[in-house]
């Protein structure tokens, strides 16, 4: 519950930053179009399947854009400030 929270703080803090590559990224990534990152569609990225356990925080085994948004690793990659 815990983590649910912090990641929805983190999402509204970040949301309007996101930024058009942000919603690319998760186009390329996500093959099956149905709005999350899965682990099978996390191989294409090494990075990406390396940081998947720490973006993935409810631990659903695939990724939210907000979960991508709250993490370091998408802060990084999409450029937004940490």
């Amino acid at each position: 519950m815990r983590k649910l929270m912090i990641l929805c703080l983190a999402a509204a803090s970040f949301s309007s930053m996101a930024t058009t590559s942000g919603v690319e990224f998760m186009e390329q990534m996500d093959s099956d179009d149905d709005g999350y990152i899965t682990l099978r569609e996390a191989v294409k990225n090494t990075d990406l399947l390396r940081e998947f356990g720490h973006i993935d925080i409810d631990e659903d085994g695939k990724i939210s854009e907000a979960e991508l948004i709250a993490s370091d690793y998408g802060r990084e990659v999409l450029s937004l400030p940490i």
